[in-house]
């Protein structure tokens, strides 16, 4: 698997036609009719077909976990006609021909590589399956429109004949590209909307996956950091005899980010790399770190909610107008006015697979073997870091043993390539430990957000304004500053989108702390949905209303708002009394609505309460993602992100002191285990709207319908996160 960067010849064939706005990827020029009669013909960037029959298809997008694997290449097959037993499937590169060209990006983030890729998947397996056509009727001498595409075949009904697509490819391959392929209807489907085994599946069980921390390479060297344990440190000084004095090491020396210990394994390099930090040569430099509390931060946090010289406007939702004085005005004639501080925690990515790379730098050339989500600006970063040409610098991207947005940042494949630069001609692969893994996160932020409503004497909201303070997202991902815009990553989604409130308005009080910090699974919705959904709960309370049915009626311009909510309910029976607890408990039942991501999605939590202990009875989620590619990875989708948002709201933090974090490992910052989920059902309702994300959809809105849950077993509504602040422990 030797990564390679299409030359230009290969890049203009497999980019010159555009279809709809999509470059179709498809020209002539394919390998076997350059002359290679044994090779696969080439098709496009995405699709090749070999003489066997057999369809290769590029996903262009990273594989960590979420199945796109297999979604993006269903569509292609789909419209290809493609027998789905012959298809095989292939890790993408970093060629720039995978960059989208309305976007200009080839990343993998927000839950939207279908929406960004489905398109032109489907229009590229269309256009090739009107080739495979044509070229067929031609060989036959019979009109193309008698011909039909299926099971990767194409037939002449009149006449009984049939040929396979490997047989047909190569002269497929040079024909013109139809401008303008016919698409199918989902009615037409075959493949799309059907529940199919993951390719993916048997790799992986079997071991023969190929992830980040599986690369080999000949002669290949390990490497692991030593770094200090404050966010903020730095290494000034280390005795590099005693590294290589240690049992297994090859080499010792500074980079940017700590000392690289070379070693014959990773454990020797890892064991080697933990010494420095005892020995007394060995100096660092946690100036920048000292004094940086997790009370300190929290005391800052809230200190900020009153700072209105520094408030910046959020960006409001399209159709809807944020003026803060319109809302300071409504708020201040309003008979009953409220406020409520909600809080989150800085939480950490935890993927399975800590951060790894695998670097050569050899003959003018650098080549990555790295599981990352921004394969485009991981080229970028071995450019940069090597000093070398981007046309020089090869990917390959590798299975994700989870990403969650942590392998969206590019500090581990920049280290990887720093070390590999220093010893050129040697391949090298860099391990983090899981304790670094840990310390060295870009964590989700710490927030705090307060919302003031106003209520008329009826109890209906006449004014909403939500402040909320933090690190910026924006701003530490060095991104173009939007002058007198607060940062969306932070405010997106503060007041729900989908509720029509009278006089809404928020605003962000950026606090700056020496914290790194990155986007989590489902990013801004993983701690807004919180925030507005437990605002919606408290404005229910206070005016004696149904959680429910003030959702409702928030939300009546909204179809499929409405939809998935009163098919939440249903399921659960909300309009009956909650089945009565267990003697000695008391029971709980939370709704929570969010919309993201392309997707509509309503959870119910029921719940009973033990004193502090939780028994979470079941949790039922019904989500509207638009036009199912299969319905069983949703399903699993919806339920992983349940897990998630359950594990970040059970006992999900990350403390610090003195700039360093003490939960350094699983043990500290748990993840809910198997045995310790509550029965999760998922239920999909039918939509012919486009394709949404599913991927983060099922993580915002766990924690709000839980604390909704608790509230009304216990008659306490839990503002802060995690859960464990307040006592409750989980059985």
């Amino acid at each position: 698997m030797t990564p390679r960067t299409l030359g230009r010849r290969e890049f203009l064939v497999a980019a010159s036609t555009a279809v709809g706005g999509f470059a179709l990827g498809i020209g002539s020029g394919s390998a076997s009719a350059l002359g290679d009669a044994a090779a696969p013909a080439r098709f496009s960037v995405f699709l090749q077909i070999d003489p066997a029959g057999t369809v290769i298809i590029t996903n262009p997008q990273s594989e960590m976990g979420q199945g796109i694997h297999d979604g993006l290449p269903k569509l292609l097959a789909e419209e290809l006609c493609a027998d789905w037993n012959s298809v095989e499937i292939r890790l993408p590169t970093g060629d720039d021909a995978f960059v989208h060209p309305a976007t200009k990006r080839h990343r993998t983030a927000n839950s939207d590589s279908l929406t960004t890729y489905g398109d032109w998947m489907r229009r590229t397996g269309a256009a090739a399956r009107e080739m495979l056509v044509a070229a067929a009727a031609s060989q036959w001498a019979v009109p193309a429109t008698e011909c039909r595409a299926e099971a990767s075949a194409v037939l002449h009904p009149a006449s009984g004949r049939r040929a396979g697509f490997g047989a047909l490819a190569a002269a497929a391959a040079t024909l013109p590209v139809p401008a303008s392929p016919r698409l199918k209807t989902p009615a037409d489907f075959t493949l799309v909307g059907r529940p199919t085994p993951r390719k993916d599946s048997l790799p992986k069980v079997t071991g023969r996956a190929v992830f980040g921390i599986d690369v080999q390479q000949p002669g290949l060297v390990f490497a692991a950091l030593f770094r200090p344990t404050a966010v903020a440190g730095k290494v000034v000084a280390f005795d590099r005899a005693a590294a290589l004095a240690q049992a297994g090491v090859i080499d010792a020396f500074a980079v940017s980010d700590g000392v690289a210990v070379l070693a014959r394994t990773t454990w020797h390099a890892m064991r080697a790399a933990a010494a420095l930090a005892s020995h007394p040569a060995t100096v660092v430099d946690i100036a920048a770190s000292r004094g940086v509390t997790t009370e300190g931060m929290r005391q800052r946090l809230h200190a900020a909610l009153d700072d209105d010289l520094r408030a910046l406007p959020a960006r409001a939702p399209a159709g809807v107008k944020y003026d803060l004085a319109a809302t300071v005005a409504a708020m201040a004639a309003a008979p009953r006015r409220q406020e409520w501080t909600y809080e989150v925690p800085f939480v950490a990515h935890a993927a399975l697979e800590p951060l790894c790379a695998t670097a050569l730098v050899a003959d003018g050339r650098a080549t990555l073997w790295a599981p990352t989500q921004q394969p485009d600006r991981t080229r970028d970063a071995m450019a940069q870091v090597t000093g070398l040409p981007r046309d020089r610098c090869s990917l390959q991207v590798t299975f994700l043993g989870g990403g969650f947005g942590r392998k969206w940042e590019t500090d581990f494949v920049r280290q990887a390539m720093e070390i590999a630069a220093a010893r050129p001609g040697t391949p090298i692969k860099l391990t983090w430990t899981r304790e670094q893994d840990f310390r060295h996160d870009r964590f989700r932020p710490a927030h705090v957000a307060r919302s003031r409503v106003g209520l008329d004497g009826d109890g209906r909201v006449v004014a909403l304004h939500t402040r909320i303070t933090g690190i910026s997202m924006w701003r530490y991902q060095n991104r173009p500053p939007m002058p007198g815009i607060a940062d969306p990553f932070i405010t997106g989604g503060l007041i729900g989108d989908r509720y029509a409130l009278p006089s809404p308005c928020a605003d962000f009080v950026e606090t700056p702390e020496p914290i790194p910090v990155g986007t989590w699974r489902s990013v801004a919705a993983s701690m807004n949905a919180f925030f507005s959904e437990s605002t919606i709960d408290d404005i229910a309370a206070a005016a004696g209303r149904d959680p429910l049915a003030l959702r409702l009626e928030l939300c009546a311009a909204d179809p499929r708002a409405l939809a998935v909510l009163r098919q939440a309910a249903a399921l659960v029976g909300w309009d009956r009394p909650l089945r009565p607890a267990r003697r000695g408990r008391r029971a709980g039942r939370g709704i929570a609505f969010t919309q993201g991501f392309g997707s509509w999605c309503a959870q119910v939590v029921e719940l009973e309460v033990d004193a502090r202990r939780v028994h979470i009875r079941r949790i039922v989620a019904v989500i509207d993602c638009g036009l199912v590619v299969d319905p069983r990875n949703v399903e699993a989708q919806i339920s992983g992100g349940i897990v998630w948002g359950l594990s970040a709201a059970r006992d999900g933090r990350i403390t610090f002191a003195d700039g360093a974090v003490r939960e350094d490992n699983f043990h500290a910052a748990p993840v809910l285990r198997s045995s310790a989920t509550p029965p999760i059902e998922v239920h999909l309702l039918p939509s012919e709207a486009p394709s949404g994300g599913v991927g983060e959809a099922g993580v915002p809105g766990l924690a709000p319908a839980l604390a909704s849950a608790l509230a009304q077993a216990t008659g306490e509504r839990p503002r802060r996160l995690p859960l464990i602040e307040h006592g409750y422990t989980f059985a």
